[in-house]
């Protein structure tokens, strides 16, 4: 009789695909390592999972919902917001209790959703942001929310930083310094990509490739943006709205094409084909960016503090071109993106394989 193959529930956050996205390597290592993933999520995280696990177990767990508002500073909302976000923590937390008894779950994988700890089963928090950089007026509150990520951080077994320990790095002061959690452990980045693909000669080449991401309304906002200074002279360009429910690339006007998603696999090809990549600087394009190579512009959500950060840490560094949604002149961001170089920290070191494998043995 063959041994009951461990149930490890994988649990993405709803704010933005990137969470779903990076998911994906996670899960293709837990079946690689002889597990069963329980896919936890909703709207269109899962809806972005159904499609690259189309044979996997899934189950409804609603996430936090967050929507900015379009006139609200996002400093202010996010402060507003913060009674409604604890309670959504603890309404997961008892939620997951009942998921573990009734899908017989064997360990949790929770991608930066605090309230999914359990007591009696191993857990492992995804995060890149063990020091949460706040907004200009909430910087008096740092300490306070800084012990606050640190409370709920060491609930877990484990933390798991998507990058690696030293330099060079993707997350700087985000995820590296002192006073580090004693649970940490760096795993390398997830991207969605598989690196089996070198490119399609086959497929429709592109010469600038935009990924739209991130919550409403400021998903739509940079939509609507970018479809009004693309295309650019001569070049062909995509335009990925970041809604899974449609797949099928048409053109909207000369030049310009669109689609709400596309599978890994397809979205690599064309990226090996060397486009130029407008996006936001949220941490899991980046990590997607760091893997394929491709030159990108990097325009951060406004009031986002972590993509600002991030854009402006990778910009300072020569790798990547940032400017600000509210001044967007894709003319001038392109001729200087160009002179940019792109970074690529791809390694095989196995260490997401291995992080897996040892947490799979905790059970």
């Amino acid at each position: 009789m063959e041994p009951k193959k461990p149930r490890i529930l994988v649990c993405p956050l709803d704010w933005g695909l990137g969470h779903a996205t990076r998911c994906i390597p996670v899960i293709r290592a837990l079946a690689g390592a002889g597990a069963v993933p329980v896919i936890a999520s909703d709207g269109r995280q899962l809806t972005l999972l159904r499609t690259e696990f189309p044979d996997a177990e899934y189950v409804e767990l609603p996430g936090y919902r967050v929507r900015y508002s379009a006139k609200v500073p996002a400093a202010l909302f996010l402060l507003l917001s913060v009674p409604r976000l604890l309670h959504a923590v603890f309404r997961e937390h008892r939620k997951l209790k009942k998921l573990v008894r009734e899908l017989n779950i064997d360990a949790v994988i929770s991608d930066n959703r605090y309230g999914l700890w359990h007591r009696r089963i191993p857990s492992a928090l995804i995060t890149h942001q063990l020091n949460i950089i706040p907004p200009p007026l909430l910087r008096v509150f740092a300490p306070l929310l800084r012990q606050a990520t640190r409370f709920f951080i060491r609930r877990f077994d484990e933390c798991w930083v998507p990058d690696f320990p030293g330099t060079p790095n993707l997350s700087g002061k985000l995820s590296h310094g002192s006073n580090i959690p004693a649970n940490t452990r760096y795993i390398g980045l997830l991207s969605r990509f598989s690196g089996m693909s070198t490119g399609n000669d086959t497929a429709k080449e592109y010469d600038i490739l935009v990924l739209v991401s991130g919550p409403e309304p400021q998903r739509s906002i940079f939509e609507n943006l970018l479809k009004e200074q693309l295309p650019l002279q001569r070049n062909r360009c995509l335009l990925l709205s970041g809604t899974p429910e449609n797949q099928e690339i048409r053109a909207i006007k000369p030049g310009l094409d669109a689609a709400g998603h596309l599978p890994a696999g397809q979205l690599e090809a064309l990226l090996r084909n060397g486009p130029l990549v407008i996006a936001r600087s949220g941490y899991s394009t980046l990590m997607d960016l760091a893997f394929t190579g491709n030159r990108a512009i990097l325009v951060p959500t406004p009031g986002q503090t972590e993509q600002e950060y991030l854009a402006g840490f990778l910009d300072n560094q020569g790798f990547f071109t940032t400017c600000r949604q509210s001044d967007l002149n894709l003319s001038i961001a392109v001729e200087k993106a160009m002179m940019r170089p792109g970074l690529n920290l791809k390694h095989a070191n196995g260490m997401l394989t291995k992080t897996i494998k040892d947490f799979i043995a905790k059970r």
